[in-house]
């Protein structure tokens, strides 16, 4: 029988009894789940101020990380170029005094 049907024809006083304890059962659900859920998003919020703390901490911006990381990867690229170059200048140095 459904809601609606129910609503047209007068419940018997057993039939509210278990109406309500079953709504009591279902609010009590509802509410340790939403117990549960709140629990759950404490410590994601907890674990988000971690991370962005321990970002700070390392000296960058949260709001910018992806600008952040690519200045990053510029300057490393910069540096293995520079050094590559070094590099080459003393193994040109080193094949010539190894020819004399």
């Amino acid at each position: 029988m459904s809601g609606t049907e129910q609503q047209k024809r007068k419940m018997t006083p057993e039939e509210i009894k278990k109406k309500i304890e079953d709504l009591q059962k279902r609010h009590e659900a509802v509410v340790q789940k939403k117990a549960g859920l709140g629990g759950q998003l404490q410590a994601k919020k907890d674990e988000l101020a971690a991370i962005v703390r321990e970002v700070k901490e390392a000296g960058y911006d949260p709001n910018k990380l992806p600008a952040e990381r690519d200045k990053a990867q510029q300057e490393l690229e910069t540096m293995v170029v520079d050094f590559e170059t070094k590099l080459i200048e003393v193994e040109q140095a080193v094949a010539v005094f190894d020819k004399k």
